[in-house]
């Protein structure tokens, strides 16, 4: 089979493999699956789909990124293929500024020391396929999660094989929306949210521009979301940090966010979603970036916690 590898550079710092250490599923297509230090997952570039990997060839001070599309690509391909890749990755990033304001916290400088290069990884390929895996993880965890996105995914999007693997592309807006209700809910999908996935998807299908969210205001996107039925404040919050790339914001009332503020400057009990709210504006337009890193900690300490001897 014909292929086609090129490579970016990441602004550094960027440690590739702590950035999908943490949010990522190693079997159950998101549609991307990561393993082993290597990404995949398909893309719909006009009417081809096309199976594409990515691998760290670099180092996190000169980081490159190899990717590798299995097919022929025409320079409007190619290009389309990196700038759909540097923004899931959020390779464009630069950390200086954020890094600067964590080492004037004695917390925060830890952290940052300990998850050097860790850039968060933007959910889904476009606006649409982002929403929709948002409100898949509403109310439940995310384990939970990756496997009704999976299912999903397996049922409804798009797949094309390489060397006996399989590369999925997530459901377009069209297919979703004709989804019968039934099917969704094969897919482990509660009647309500199978109910909000169609209802959504219908609208873009007949022509809702979800670009135009990039060009609104945090407050503007929030109050335009939560005109769907199934997105709420919550939702609305993580689509601006995960999928538009706003990390001013916060998800004050997440439950991981809460565990995790919670652990780092409560002593560990549990702080409800206002108070959480409150304490993160000391954090100003960082606390987005320093939620994540707070976050990816309190995941690294349970990790230790657990593989301690009795």
């Amino acid at each position: 089979m014909e292929k086609t590898s090129f490579e970016l550079a990441p602004v550094p710092p960027y440690n590739f493999h702590l950035q999908w250490k943490f949010f990522h599923s190693p079997r159950e297509p998101q549609p991307e699956i990561y393993c082993n230090g290597l990404w995949k997952r398909a893309f719909k570039l006009g009417n081809t789909l096309l199976p594409v990997t990515v691998t760290s060839t670099g180092t996190v001070e000169k980081p490159k990124l190899t990717v590798t599309a299995f097919s022929q690509l025409s320079a409007e391909q190619k290009k389309a293929l990196a700038d759909k890749i540097t923004d899931i990755f959020r390779l464009k990033e630069n950390l200086s500024e954020v890094y600067a304001f964590m080492e004037k916290y004695e917390t925060l400088r830890r952290i940052k020391r300990e998850l050097y290069g860790l850039k968060p990884p933007g959910i889904g390929a476009t606006i649409f396929e982002g929403i929709v895996r948002v409100i898949l993880q509403q109310q439940i965890s995310l384990k939970v999660a990756y496997v009704i996105t999976g299912a999903l995914v397996k049922k409804f999007g798009e797949k094309v094989q390489v060397n006996g693997e399989t590369f999925y592309d997530f459901p377009p807006p069209q297919k979703l929306a004709k989804a019968d209700e039934n099917e969704l809910r094969k897919c482990k999908l509660s009647r309500q949210k199978a109910r909000y996935v169609k209802e959504f998807a219908s609208a873009v299908a007949q022509g809702y521009d979800l670009e135009k969210l990039k060009e609104m205001s945090n407050e503007d996107v929030i109050e335009e979301l939560t005109k769907f039925n199934g997105v709420g404040i919550w939702t609305a919050e993580l689509v601006l940090i995960a999928v538009l790339g706003r990390m001013e914001v916060c998800v004050p009332n997440d439950l991981g966010a809460r565990k995790a503020v919670s652990h780092f400057y409560f002593g560990g009990k549990l702080q409800p979603g206002d108070v959480v709210r409150r304490f993160m504006e000391r954090w100003g337009k960082f606390k987005g970036w320093v939620i994540y890193y707070l976050l990816c900690a309190y995941n690294l300490e349970l990790h230790k916690d657990k593989t301690k001897p009795f």
